[in-house]
Formats: structure tokens, C-alpha cells, sequence
């Protein structure tokens, strides 16, 4: 054994010699420096402002701890790096790096998080359960990122994570969809497909819980209410901590863990490999609009390091649908908004935080969910049930994902958009190559007006619990993890279709003409060798493939972790 001190604060250590010449931090102060190669002489006087407590253990507990061959392990020892994502501030670091967070209530004041805060700390004594004890002696099992200081699951230690972020305008209805859209998730997942999605960590979960709550299990479920509006900063939205001298906020991520059950198929061995963090972020509207990304507001920099977009496209917030929408829909009375020019400032900050040059495509997923659709349903003609996007095999009593479907109802709804909205159309298919439009509606009814006195009589929609029907809000999110190869899907033959005859490819593009109409068409990639309704000949096309194409399932960087450049980073 060798003992040496800390050299700024003089805290003293007792550690193995194989830590000569390693570089360690101070459990106490945070300074980092390298174990001496010789021995400090016990008598060398170091003044100690704050003493070392013995752990709170007993003897026999110090000699099993011994016994098991688990070491104190200090930041920055030597071995191969294992990098873990913040979903707070997205950095990735070495988890040799990671931070715990101090128990005892003498050991508060955080330089990131203010004077009443937990202090972080890197351990270098652990309890025999394996625990990290901090300068008091007592057990730390919460963890926290070494940039941010905010806390972390375990969970995102220990398995992949992947970020869906949901944009969409002020008022377009994201925390219904996000809200509606877990709920569903929730309960089709474990029954379709054999995946739990759970909380990590309740806390951090509060508020879609409390939404969830609200809407699906409310005590009063006659009466109508409403979500309160996203707001920019504070509350349960976001964190605020002082970096660089200035202060900065960071949105509050909701973490479930997405993990196979035991009637999964590859339940056991190959569980593992299936685990995976599913992360979200609920965004005020603003957020997104031009202008309010700063070094102070770093609430949308989770879309470059997203593996799929789901942008709410709001029909009712586009002056030119409102001909197609039932006039007594008292969402009407919204202004209209510029959907296109929010698109763009969010392709405009992925490209420019993810390195993308103008002529590069994005290289997730981008699912455009078309909200309020209950409202446009009638005059579009669209025929969808609520669970007709589900396939099931009676021989292997196994559930899947319903591609040609969703791909056909995507159709259509892109054929509606060029004639209303083309722009927007070009906007998403010229930012990334799979694009799908998906029809949704969080509450599958129209909303209500109502009021609050604590808010001055304001009136606002609101909706009735017992009246929630949600409509495919499920699909955008089990799209996206299809496309990464999390979930089954499968693409059946129709029993009757006619094939394209007239048709080229150019690059990612068919041009083609669809029988019976003479309209020239063009089409990206995602529906080759698909089967689309066309209403004009009433019958279902086939789109054309060229030799050698095949539908990839998987996406190119299936979580965070894996987008990390491990060769740059162990130089």
C-alpha cells in the first residue's frame, strides 16, 4: 500500500501501488493529480482543512471488501474507455469520469449548480456494496455527468440511448401528442411486441407522468382539461446551471428504459443487445422558432444528436387547409403560423451543429405527423383505423408492424400536401431521404373551450378524458423504431395490384405516371417497390425498384453512443 495527500487540500489516501503514477481526483476538492511514486512519509505536516471520515463500516465489512478484489478504482486508471451521452448536455465523456453525488447535508455548495446543491465528486473509496462513499462517509449511489453536473440514470451508464426529438410550432399540441403517444406506446409495446418501457428514473419523468395522469387517469373523467403551455425556462421543463461564467439552460429529458420481455424471441441471450434508453424532450414551440438558439439556451441542441425527427405538421395552424377542416373545430381560432420557416431554422441547426454541408442529407429518419387530423379526416378520405397499422401472423402468433400500410397511408397524405402545401413537401424530402407522413390525432375528437379563474378567466381548448380516442399517435415513435431495427415489421402483397409501366430513375427519384391518370409523379426512395392507392383509377400501383435495391431496416448510427468517433477520442 502507499499513502500520500491530496496536494491543494491535503486529504490523505491509502491506495495499492499498482496507482503510482496514475492520475486520480480528490474526493474532497476535485483537484486532479498523479499519485507519487514514492511513499509520503507519514510525519511530512499538510495542513487539512477538511478531514478525512472513515467509511461507516464495520471491520468485517472493510475485510469482505478487501476480500472480493475490488479496489478503490480513481478517475483517469488505465484500460480501454468506455463513453457515455449526457441526455442533458449531450457530452460525451470517459465513464471513468463520472461524478457522484455527495449524500451528506455538510457537503453542499456546487460551482455548476449553486450553494444548494449536492457537491459532486469523483470517488476513490467504495463501500463493500460496491457503492462510492463520499467525504463523510457516507454510500452515493446517484450518479452525475462530469460537464453538467445534472444527475444521470443508471441506466444510461449501462445501456444504449437514443433521442426522438419532437418539433413542432407554438401551440401545434406537442405535450398532448408526447403525453398521448407514450400512453399508447405503453401499453402496445408490451402487448404486440414484447418490449417494457418504463421509467428509469420517476423523477425524471414527473411531468409527462403528472400529463399522462391528468388525461388517462383522472378521478373526474367527465370534466375537460387541459395540458399547461411548455414554457421557455423553469418548472419541470428545464434545468438552469452556470457554465463558463454564464448561466445556461437545458431542457429536462423524459428517459424510459425499452427492454424485451420474456416472450420476446430473443428474450435472454441476445436481451442485452435489445435493451435500449428511449429519450424525449418536450420543447416550447419558441424554442424552435428563428433566432432563440444562443450559448444561454441550449434547449434544442438534443436535434443534432437525435437518431430520428418527428416534426407535428398542424394543419389548423396553415391558413390553405382550412377549407379541407371541419369549420366548428373551435381550434380555428388560432392564428396561422409559418411552419416552413421553422422547419428550415431546425434543418439550419442540424447542419450546422452536426458539420453537414448544404448538398449532405440528413442521415435519420424525419417522420412528419400531421396533428388534429380528426378535424381533416372527412374532406381528405383517408381510410384508417385506429389499429389497422399492425400486422399479425396466426402461425407464429407474433405481431408486426404494418410497413406497406403505413408507406401507403403516407401516400396519400403526400399527395394531399402537394397540392396544398408543396413547399413543405420539397422542404422534408430535400433535408432527408425517409421521409414518411403519418396522419395523427392525440385526442380523436375535437377539444373544447374552457377556462380557469386562476388564470384570469383566459379561455383555452381543453378536452374531456372519457372523450380521448387517440388515433395513431403511437406510430410516428414505433416507426422510428422500426426503422432502427428495434421492433418487427413486415411488408405484405397486396392480392391485386397494377404495376407502374412508365417510369425512369434519376439518383434517389422515380419519376413515373400512375395507371389511368397520365399525372407524372415523382417519389423518393422509401416507395420503391411499395404498393399506393390511387384514387384517381381506384386501384393500388406498384411502384417500380431498380435491380439490386434493398429496403435497409436499420439506420446509420442506431443510438448516441455509437455516433461517437472512439478513434478521435482515444488519441
Amino acid at each position: 500500500m502507499i499513502t500520500f495527500r491530496c496536494p491543494n487540500c491535503g486529504t490523505e489516501y491509502e491506495l495499492g501501488e499498482e496507482y503510482q503514477g496514475k492520475k486520480v481526483a480528490c474526493s474532497v476538492c476535485d483537484f486532479r493529480f498523479y499519485v507519487p511514486e514514492h511513499q509520503i512519509p507519514q510525519t511530512t505536516p499538510v495542513p487539512v482543512p477538511v478531514p478525512q471520515v472513515v467509511p461507516n463500516a464495520s471491520s468485517s465489512q472493510e475485510t469482505e471488501f478487501q476480500e472480493m478484489g475490488t479496489p478503490a478504482e480513481p478517475a483517469f486508471n488505465e484500460g480501454p474507455a468506455t463513453w457515455v451521452t449526457c441526455p442533458h448536455c449531450w457530452q460525451h465523456f470517459d465513464l471513468r469520469e463520472i461524478k457522484y453525488i455527495s449524500r451528506h447535508p455538510e457537503l453542499q455548495g456546487d460551482a455548476i449548480l449553486g450553494e444548494d446543491a449536492q457537491l459532486r465528486f469523483v470517488p476513490v473509496k467504495y463501500s463493500a456494496r460496491g457503492l462510492a462513499i463520499d467525504a463523510r462517509g457516507m454510500e452515493c449511489p446517484e450518479m452525475a455527468c462530469p460537464n453538467c453536473h445534472l444527475p444521470i440514470p443508471e441506466a444510461v451508464v449501462e445501456q444504449p440511448s437514443s433521442i426522438f426529438s419532437i418539433v413542432g410550432a407554438p401551440s401545434s399540441g406537442k405535450s398532448y401528442f408526447l403525453t398521448s403517444m407514450l400512453w399508447q406506446a405503453r401499453k402496445i409495446l408490451p402487448n404486440c411486441f414484447e418490449f417494457n418501457l418504463a421509467d428509469v428514473d420517476s423523477s425524471f419523468n414527473m411531468v409527462v407522468n403528472s400529463y399522462e395522469k391528468l388525461l388517462f387517469m383522472n378521478n373526474r373523467p367527465d370534466e375537460p382539461v387541459a395540458l399547461p403551455k411548455t414554457e421557455l425556462q423553469g418548472g419541470g421543463f428545464t434545468n438552469q446551471i452556470t457554465m463558463n461564467g454564464f448561466p445556461v439552460d437545458l431542457p429536462k429529458p423524459f428517459v424510459f428504459a425499452m427492454t424485451p420481455m420474456q416472450g420476446h424471441p430473443g428474450y435472454g441471450k441476445d436481451s442485452k443487445n435489445l435493451q435500449r434508453n428511449i429519450i424525449l424532450y418536450d420543447n416550447a414551440g419558441e424554442h424552435f422558432q428563428p433566432g432563440q438558439e444562443s450559448v444561454n439556451n441550449m434547449a434544442t441542441s438534443h436535434l443534432s444528436y437525435s437518431d430520428g425527427i418527428i416534426f407535428i405538421y398542424d394543419p389548423l395552424r396553415d391558413a390553405r387547409m382550412q377549407k379541407f377542416c371541419d369549420k366548428n373545430d373551435p381550434q380555428f381560432q388560432l392564428e396561422s403560423t409559418n411552419q416552413l420557416a421553422l422547419f428550415y431554422e431546425m434543418s439550419t441547426r442540424i447542419r450546422k451543429f452536426s458539420n453537414l454541408s448544404a448538398s449532405e442529407k440528413y442521415e435519420q429518419p424525419l417522420i412528419v405527423a400531421v396533428a388534429k387530423f380528426d378535424a381533416l379526416e372527412k374532406k381528405f378520405n383517408i381510410p384508417f383505423k385506429h389499429d389497422d397499422f399492425l400486422c399479425y401472423d396466426g402461425e407464429t402468433m407474433e405481431y408486426s408492424l404494418d410497413i406497406q400500410k403505413i408507406t401507403d397511408i403516407s401516400f396519400q397524405i403526400r399527395r394531399k400536401l402537394l397540392e396544398i402545401a408543396p413547399e413543405f413537401v420539397s422542404a422534408a424530402e430535400g433535408f432527408s431521404d425517409n421521409v414518411y407522413f403519418v396522419p395523427v390525432s392525440a385526442f380523436g375528437s375535437a377539444p373544447q373551450f374552457i377556462s380557469f379563474d386562476n388564470d384570469k378567466n383566459r379561455p383555452m381548448l381543453g378536452i374531456v378524458p372519457n372523450d380521448m380516442k387517440p388515433k395513431w399517435i403511437e406510430v410516428p415513435l414505433l416507426l422510428q423504431l422500426y426503422l432502427h431495427g428495434l421492433i418487427n415489421g413486415s411488408i405484405k402483397n397486396l392480392p391485386s395490384t397494377t404495376p407502374v409501366q412508365n417510369y425512369k430513375f434519376t439518383q434517389d427519384t422515380i419519376i413515373c405516371t400512375l395507371p389511368g391518370t397520365g399525372v407524372r409523379c415523382e417519389l423518393p426512395k422509401v416507395y420503391w417497390g411499395m404498393s399506393v392507392y390511387c384514387p384517381e383509377s381506384n386501384c393500388y400501383c406498384t411502384i417500380p425498384e431498380p435491380e439490386g435495391f434493398s429496403r435497409n431496416v436499420s439506420c446509420k448510427a442506431a443510438s448516441l453512443d455509437e455516433q461517437i468517433d472512439n478513434d478521435f477520442w482515444n488519441i
